[in-house]
């Protein structure tokens, strides 16, 4: 199993709380998609497998580009690499874009799962994040996917953002459950360097929400998607029963993925790359067949703390006989002393031989992975 991400450098707006790389410029969207197939050609031998199963187009703002451009990219794989017939082929868009005819033509492409950059279905907290649309013109936008024959459909929502209130978020949670979608990735509102919103607090001019609300919005989260049947199968991310999303599970379960566009990431098993965050230099770099990323060799010691980070996050958990397989019998010790306390304070339970978060294991649950990780002595 490998997948192929497109890092989509644009946006026709600066949302504030982004730290993403990308551009609000749209001149070089052409010359973009260009270098997105020279650089398909360039790396065709990064994977070494012969098939592909997910491709996602993420960013940025996918949807700046029109649906037989991203047609023309899912084509531009396909010469390199088997797309298998039930492949995810995702595509990230803003409710504003989604409007009928730029649906009607994606309904016809090979796209067959969305994930609609919501936030918020309150007009005063996307006023605040300075988002592009409505929460009506988000409500509208999901409806008309639906009537169009999209079924496998996910929303991001926010919460801890500044003035949201417990009501306002259930608000906005009952309004997606209302929807029937497939798929929820809801993430806490993180104050990241350079952005407008660090800025802001900084100056004293946004008031970060309280701990404790923050807590507590994320329990409530937790618990009524529950109720409404989907599964919490990783730390920020909820489906329902087969909408699991496959693509961003490989980067949760070790498996490798080619990263294509400024900033996009790479891993074949044994190192990352990352490609130049800048969307000049890396269309120079490719036409004139530069050096266009940064390698990182993992050490053994890299690779087992990779793979803390990343099983113990979902519902899988670690297993603790694969943690012998993969690396060796020290370490599997290491995990089973490390997990004792856990599991008697029940932030951690044992389930066929795997170690999984509870519910209060998942509110603290980067102290606890960084509690299992190997630092190495100097």
């Amino acid at each position: 199993m490998s997948g192929v991400y497109f890092h989509i450098p644009f946006c026709k707006q600066l949302c504030h709380y982004c730290a993403f790389h990308k551009s609000i410029s749209l001149q070089a969207t052409n010359e973009m998609l260009n270098c997105f197939k020279k650089e398909l050609k360039l790396r065709k031998d990064y994977l070494n497998q012969k098939s592909v199963s997910t491709i996602y187009f993420g960013g940025g703002t996918p949807s700046v580009y029109q649906p037989e451009q991203i047609e023309l990219l899912i084509d531009e794989v396909a010469k390199y690499w088997n797309i298998e017939s039930d492949a995810e082929i995702t595509m990230e868009a803003n409710p504003d874009d989604l409007n009928q005819s730029y649906l009607e033509k994606l309904s016809k492409s090979s796209v067959n799962r969305l994930s609609v950059g919501i936030q918020s279905f309150h007009d005063e907290d996307l006023i605040l994040m300075n988002r592009r649309h409505t929460g009506k013109e988000a409500f509208n936008a999901i409806r008309r996917a639906q009537d169009l024959g999209f079924d496998n459909i996910s929303v991001d929502q926010i919460y801890g953002v500044p003035g949201l209130s417990m009501e306002k978020w259930k608000e906005n949670l009952d309004l997606v459950y209302d929807l029937n979608i497939q798929h929820i990735s809801s993430y806490h509102l993180m104050y990241d360097p350079n952005t407008v919103f660090s800025k802001k607090l900084e100056k004293g001019q946004l008031t970060e929400l309280d701990e404790e609300e923050s807590f507590e919005q994320f329990k409530y989260l937790i618990d009524s998607a529950r109720e409404n049947g989907f599964i919490h199968y990783e730390i920020s991310n909820f489906s329902k029963e087969g909408f699991i999303s496959r693509h961003n599970s490989s980067y949760w379960q070790q498996k490798q993925y080619l990263g294509i566009g400024p900033s996009a990431h790479s891993y074949n098993l044994q190192e990352r790359e990352w490609n130049i965050a800048h969307n000049y230099k890396y269309m120079k770099a490719i036409d004139e067949k530069e050096d266009f990323s940064e390698k990182e060799n993992l050490s053994f010691h890299d690779r087992f703390n990779d793979f803390v980070l990343t099983s113990l996050r979902t519902y899988w958990g670690m297993n603790l006989d694969q943690v012998k397989e993969l690396f060796g019998e020290q370490l599997h010790q290491h995990c089973v002393k490390k997990a004792e306390k856990y599991i008697q304070s029940n932030h951690i339970r044992k389930e066929n031989n795997s170690l999984i978060l509870c519910d209060d294991g998942v509110f603290v649950s980067n102290d606890i992975m960084s509690d299992f990780f190997w630092i190495e002595e100097e």
